[in-house]
């Protein structure tokens, strides 16, 4: 393909059903947890004989107090404890499963997020973190983070987040205005309530606390979205998210038909440009990958490790995502087959993922570091490899198109938006990995002229 037809390509599969995973999903297959385990083993034994690497462990609970219309996450409404204690035996299982693999693995990092993972009752969160002490060495672990809403924490659970060494919280406040949040089905929360769960998980002495915020939901306006900034400013979080909001196929209000207007999406991007200013202005800073920070302790660390320094992460949970450098990406099943599987012991049990070569965990390094800079001197330090040299065609290309900034040591995608990045990014895939695309892309157009 020449230059012209590979953007065009790219920018196709980016807009019509493309993930920011690499290899992308949509070629994943299935993968038999004989195989992971075995993978899992050779890397653990890899660590042992020196390798550089920080373990992550990841948790994943895909069950919410309230189904949110502008959530675009796979979650469900756990509307009885019996649902929790079925998942709790079922992670349970799993780290029965893996758990004697890792004996000699220090965890650098503990997440557990969702979904709510602070939906669990304090008793259920007091057995979940009492198993995972006792299951794996959590001993030096850096950073123990947990993600929660405002409504389903309170006094007691903060107690037992202290009591386990959790350092880093991310609440999901998403907005502070009651009739957006009438509209998206999230009535349990507000100002007052906020500010309460923040001062109280200041008071129990939670070290780093991250708040989320969605911008362009309905019914926002820009006034509405500007006096939430600030009240949120004045609380003086040690990170802010701003997450725009998107049009996909788990949205509620997208399936329900309401769908964005241009004017919509100006007012989004709006939005997005006054928090960019106004987060900036009142002091919070870039670091690596993350935008706003008031300090590099903020930061995620097991994001930070397993996209800037090749980490390891093993993931647990519905649908978790797990990553083995040099051998796979993967995931567990969706909800129901994860439940299934766990309550029938089924030893047919698979996952869905790709195998990775060391050619194809560079390209993964590089997709998850290209927008916001890859750093040549630690590529060559993690791979042994001259990162200009070995990816000469792709830089040149997107030299040619204008999609390419360099500052000295850094490499830098530019892209505008989501979009772009998911679309120009592509220029790093595997020759392997684009056939594949194409032909999956032949193979659909084939099946929809057939029943048109």
């Amino acid at each position: 393909m020449n230059l012209k037809e590979k953007e065009k390509l790219f920018r196709y599969v980016a807009q019509k059903y493309d993930s920011m995973d690499y290899p992308p999903n949509r070629i994943w297959g299935k993968i038999r947890k004989e195989a992971i385990r075995d993978a899992w083993k050779e890397r653990v034994k890899e660590i042992a004989s020196g390798a550089v690497d920080f373990p992550g462990l990841y948790i994943h609970v895909p069950y919410c107090q309230t189904k949110c219309f502008f959530c675009k996450f796979k979650t469900r409404v756990a509307n009885s404890e019996k649902i929790l204690q079925e998942y709790l035996k079922c992670l349970e299982a799993d780290i029965d499963y893996f758990s004697p693999i890792f004996k000699k693995v220090e965890f650098k990092t503990v997440y557990l997020a969702g979904g709510t993972p602070t939906i669990f009752s304090v008793k259920q969160l007091d057995r979940i973190f009492k198993y995972l002490t006792q299951k794996f060495n959590l001993a030096h672990t850096l950073q123990r983070q947990i993600e929660a809403t405002p409504a389903t924490l309170n006094f007691d659970k903060l107690k037992i987040l202290k009591k386990y060494n959790f350092n880093r919280l991310t609440i999901g406040v998403q907005s502070l205005d009651d009739k957006v949040l009438a509209l998206m089905n999230r009535r349990n929360q507000n100002y007052a309530l906020v500010r309460n769960i923040y001062d109280q998980a200041r008071k129990i002495g939670i070290e780093i606390i991250n708040l989320d915020l969605v911008v362009g939901l309905p019914k926002q306006s820009i006034n509405s979205f500007v006096k939430d900034l600030r009240r949120i400013l004045s609380l003086r979080p040690d990170a802010i998210h701003i997450y725009p909001y998107e049009e996909e196929d788990q949205v509620i209000f997208y399936r329900m038909g309401k769908l964005m207007a241009c004017s919509d999406r100006e007012r989004r991007d709006k939005m997005v440009e006054l928090a960019d200013n106004g987060i900036k202005k009142a002091g919070y800073e870039p670091y690596r990958n993350e935008p706003y920070l008031l300090s590099p302790k903020a930061a995620n660390f097991q994001f930070q490790f397993r996209y800037l320094f090749n980490g390891s992460l093993l993931g647990l949970g519905a649908g978790a995502l797990s990553y083995i450098p040099g051998q796979y990406s993967y995931q567990n099943h969706g909800l129901d087959e994860y439940l299934c599987n766990c309550i029938e012991e089924n030893n047919e049990r698979y996952f869905l993922g790709v195998a990775l070569d060391n050619s194809e965990t560079r390209i993964n390094y590089v997709i998850n570091n290209i927008r916001a800079g890859v750093d040549k001197a630690r590529f060559l330090s993690i791979f042994k490899i001259d990162f200009s040299v070995l990816f000469r065609k792709e830089l040149d290309s997107l030299r040619k198109i204008g999609r390419l900034s360099e500052d000295g040591n850094k490499v830098k995608l530019i892209a505008n938006n989501d979009f772009e990045f998911r679309a120009y990014s592509k220029f790093f895939y595997s020759n392997k990995v684009i056939n594949e695309l194409k032909r999956r892309i032949s193979l659909e157009y084939i099946s929809n002229e057939r029943k048109n």
